[in-house]
């Protein structure tokens, strides 16, 4: 923690230094996220702008448990919900709401040291659970879903199950990450490899194939035909003032990685599965 007399006195700068200070760009960008969600909720709950809002704003404890109050209720959502617009938050992102508002205090000197809600965990398939699914989801193209798009989420949900990791840990693969050649494929996640059973090792062919699809041609011109990411779009982005919609075939965002997970498991399972429930840590019962 720094001492207090070097804090920035300005939110923004603030919260720009703080997130530095951050090891993992998997918490950076969570926290960013909600602590970004402070300052816009404030600055309109103050009726003035964010580059207005100063550390001390940020800092006092009525502004805080006004917002975590309001990001309950549901009215500072980004985006829709499964339970629609207006439905209140979930118990797990108060609480990482709530714990990054208490370690950025802390950083900043001023601990408010607020409790957070307890998390509440997905119920967690076991093995045979999870490869049934995958199976299912597999030899399923779910109606109203691109088939590149479905073709990707499957992939993802094969390498949550032989690997135990969820989104995160996940995206940043590239290419060099799979080996598929071999008698026994392997996928390398976080530096360790682990091996991929047949359905899995066909689904993440499949999305290799397509992968090479979407980044070649017109491609080139733009990353010389050479995206190595594993996690790609796969469909064009939207366009921004005085600049053609990006290409499909670019490196996907986590959200957008999650967006499809979402789609592809309530519409063919009738209810949403979180990646989570996919990475199970125990073995079934004998």
């Amino acid at each position: 923690m720094p001492p207090t007399a070097t804090i920035p006195a300005k939110a923004t700068t603030a919260l720009t230094h703080f997130l530095d200070t951050l090891n993992t760009e998997s918490t950076r960008r969570q926290r960013r996220a909600f602590l970004s969600e402070y300052l816009t909720w404030l600055a309109t709950h103050l009726d003035t702008t964010t580059n207005k809002i100063t550390t001390k704003d940020l800092l006092k404890q009525d502004n805080a448990l006004t917002w975590l109050t309001a990001a309950q209720r549901g009215t500072t959502r980004r985006r829709t919900a499964l339970a629609g617009p207006t439905a209140p938050a979930s118990t797990n992102s108060m609480a990482a709401r709530t714990s990054a508002l208490n370690v950025f205090t802390r950083w900043a000197g001023h601990p408010l040291n607020l409790t957070p809600p307890s998390p509440e965990f997905a119920t967690r398939l076991t093995p045979t659970e999870a490869h049934r699914t995958l199976r299912l989801l597999a030899a399923h193209h779910p109606t109203g879903m691109l088939q590149s798009t479905w073709e990707r989420s499957v992939a993802l949900i094969a390498l949550a199950i032989c690997t135990g990791h969820g989104i995160p840990t996940l995206h940043p693969m590239r290419l060099t990450d799979l080996e598929l050649e071999r008698p026994l494929a392997r996928a390398r996640v976080a530096d360790q490899w682990y091996p991929l059973d047949t359905t899995s090792r066909t689904a993440l062919t499949r999305w290799q194939t397509t992968h090479h699809a979407l980044t070649a041609g017109h491609l080139k011109t733009l990353k010389g035909g050479n995206v190595q990411e594993l996690w790609i779009t796969t469909t064009p982005g939207r366009p921004r003032p005085g600049q053609p919609a990006p290409p499909a075939g670019l490196p996907a965002a986590i959200r957008t990685l999650e967006a499809a997970h979402r789609k592809l498991t309530s519409t063919t399972l009738g209810t949403p599965l979180l990646m989570e429930q996919f990475c199970s840590t125990h073995h079934d019962e004998p």
